[in-house]
């Protein structure tokens, strides 16, 4: 008996032994679970993070590429806006002086540019536009000049005198008058394209 008493105490004892050594594996193995959890729940987090930045990155990418291409539409619509004004205006000027061209005050105007001219050598002589040939030998005939009288291209109106002996040519072209008025405008309207 004291053998069967020995043996129960023993046996007890060892399911004591085996239940603490089973405690402290269950305790061990839920600390480590603890632990990967944590572990994985950090890296998770980390993850996470990184990728938040990330997307901030790209939406805060989009956001200055979208408003640049803005800006550039923008900057585009104007100039279109300003290239379309500009040309609109040159083209209402342009009509005007074909009006003018077509006018009365056209051979006051020519009169007046040769007048300007003081005296004129008559080794130079006169281009004018086709159209124009007729008006302006009148006009030196009124002036008692004997330039020769030169078709050439010339769109819009008036003449270039020319003398080759003393090297120089005055332009009195309504073309080279709009095209310095252009090119003053382009320089200091303020409106350049």
């Amino acid at each position: 008996m004291k053998e069967k008493e020995a043996l129960e105490i023993i046996e007890s004892d060892v399911h004591e032994q085996v239940q603490l050594v089973i405690d402290q594996i269950n305790y061990e193995v839920k600390n480590m679970e603890e632990d990967q959890i944590n572990f994985f729940k950090e890296g998770l987090r980390k993850e996470i993070e990184t990728y938040k930045e990330k997307e901030l990155n790209d939406l805060r990418l989009f956001a200055a590429t979208q408003a640049s291409q803005n800006k550039l539409k923008t900057k585009r619509d104007l100039l279109h806006l300003r290239t379309q004004l500009v040309t609109q205006l040159f083209d209402d000027v342009k009509s005007k002086l074909v009006s003018f061209v077509n006018s009365s005050d056209y051979s006051n105007f020519l009169e007046k540019r040769i007048e300007q001219l003081g005296a004129i050598d008559t080794d130079g002589y006169f281009e004018v536009r086709k159209e124009d040939t007729a008006l302006l030998t009148e006009i030196l005939k009124k002036h008692n000049c004997q330039c020769k009288v030169v078709e050439t291209l010339i769109q819009l109106g008036g003449f270039r005198y020319v003398n080759p002996n003393k090297g120089y040519e005055v332009d009195n072209t309504l073309d080279f008058s709009l095209q310095n008025e252009m090119t003053w405008f382009q320089n200091n309207s303020g409106f350049t394209i």
